[in-house]
C-alpha cells in the first residue's frame, strides 16, 4: 500500500465529484485585476449616473439644471400632477401591450417555420434573409424606410391600396392609426430577433421527447399544448420580459417619424421624457421620470436573467 506523502497537495472533491479548484495567491490577484476595469465601467456608466439621477429627482432645479435647494417628493408631485402624463402612460401601456403580445406570438410561429425548414431546401437561404433582415437595420434607418412606405400620395403603401382601389390613407396623422403603425414597426423589427431565442429553445428539446410526440400525436396539436408549450414555458417567459423591456424603451421611430403626434397620440412615457428636459426644461420633473423608469427597467432586466438563468432545461 502506497502511503501519500505530506508534501501532496490534497484535493477536495467540487460538485459532480469534480475536483474543487486550488487558486494560488498569484492567480487571485490577477483575477481581481481582470475585474477591476468591467467594475470601473459599471461605477462610471451605471452606478453613479443612477445614483445621480435619483439625488437630481429630490432637488429643485432651475431651467438651468442648477440645484437651488431640496425638494423632496415635489418633483414626483408635479410629474403626475400634468394631465399630458396620464395621457402618456396610457399610450405605452396600451403600445407595450400590443407590441410585446403580439411580437411574441409572431416570434413563435416563425419559430416553428424554421424549425421545419430543413438547411438545404432550396427556400430555406431565402426564407432567412427576408425574415431576418429587419433585425439587422438600425431603428431609426427603419424608421425613415416606413416613413417613406407611408407617405401619403407618394408612399408605397398609398400607391398599392390606390392600384387596388381602396383609395388612400394618412396613416401617420391620425392617433390611431398613427399608433397601430408603430406596434406594426415594432413586430417587423423584433419579432424575428425573438424567434430566434425560442428556436434556440426548441432545438434544446431531447429528441427522444420530439419523436415520442410524433408517434402519439401525428398532428402535433395536442402535443404542442400538453407537451411542447410547458418546456418552451422558461424561453417563452424569458422573450416576453425582453419584449416588454424594448417595448417601454421605445423612443427611436417617435423621434423620427411622428414626434409624438399627431395630437399627442403617439406620445411614448420615453419620448416624454425626452420632451421635458430638452423642450420644456423642467430638469426636476424630467429626474423623476428618469428614476421612475430606472426601477421599472431594472426590475424587468432582473426578471430577465432570473429567467434566463432558471431556464436551465428543467425536463432534466
Amino acid at each position: 500500500m502506497v502511503q501519500e506523502s505530506p508534501l501532496t497537495p490534497q484535493v477536495h472533491p467540487g460538485p459532480r465529484g469534480l475536483p474543487a479548484p486550488r487558486w494560488s495567491q498569484g492567480s487571485t490577484g490577477l483575477a481581481y485585476a481582470a475585474l477591476a476595469l468591467p467594475a470601473a465601467l459599471v461605477l462610471a456608466f451605471v452606478a453613479w449616473p443612477s445614483l445621480s439621477t435619483l439625488i437630481h429627482s429630490l432637488l429643485a432645479l432651475n431651467a438651468r439644471d442648477e440645484a437651488t435647494g431640496f425638494a423632496g417628493l415635489a418633483n414626483y408631485r408635479a410629474l403626475f400632477a400634468q394631465p399630458l402624463f396620464g395621457h402618456v402612460l396610457a399610450n405605452t401601456a396600451w403600445f407595450t401591450l400590443a407590441a410585446s403580445t403580439l411580437s411574441v406570438l409572431v416570434a413563435l410561429a416563425l419559430a416553428f417555420l424554421l424549425a421545419r425548414v430543413r438547411g438545404d431546401h432550396p427556400m430555406a437561404r431565402g426564407l432567412l434573409v427576408a425574415i431576418f433582415s429587419p433585425t439587422i437595420i438600425p431603428t431609426i434607418a427603419a424608421a425613415n424606410l416606413w416613413l417613406y412606405f407611408l407617405a401619403p400620395q407618394i408612399g408605397l403603401v398609398d400607391r398599392l391600396l390606390r392600384w387596388l382601389g381602396l383609395g388612400g390613407e394618412n396613416w401617420l396623422g391620425q392617433p390611431h392609426s398613427a399608433l397601430a403603425v408603430m406596434v406594426a414597426l415594432y413586430l417587423w423589427k423584433y419579432a424575428p430577433y425573438y424567434a430566434l431565442f425560442l428556436l434556440a429553445g426548441m432545438q434544446a428539446v431531447p429528441r427522444n421527447v420530439l419523436d415520442a410526440l410524433r408517434l402519439d400525436d401525428p398532428r402535433g396539436a395536442l402535443g404542442f399544448w400538453r407537451v411542447l408549450l410547458p418546456l418552451l414555458a422558461p424561453m417563452l417567459l424569458f422573450v416576453t420580459v425582453l419584449a416588454l423591456l424594448n417595448a417601454v424603451e421605445t423612443v427611436d421611430p417617435i423621434y423620427v417619424m411622428t414626434q409624438g403626434g399627431p395630437n399627442n397620440g403617439t406620445n411614448l412615457v420615453m419620448y416624454y421624457l425626452y420632451q421635458l428636459g430638452f423642450e420644456f426644461f423642467a430638469w426636476g420633473p424630467a429626474a423623476a421620470l428618469s428614476a421612475l423608469l430606472m426601477a421599472v427597467l431594472s426590475s424587468l432586466s432582473a426578471l430577465a436573467l432570473i429567467v434566463l438563468e432558471r431556464r436551465a432545461f428543467h425536463w432534466q
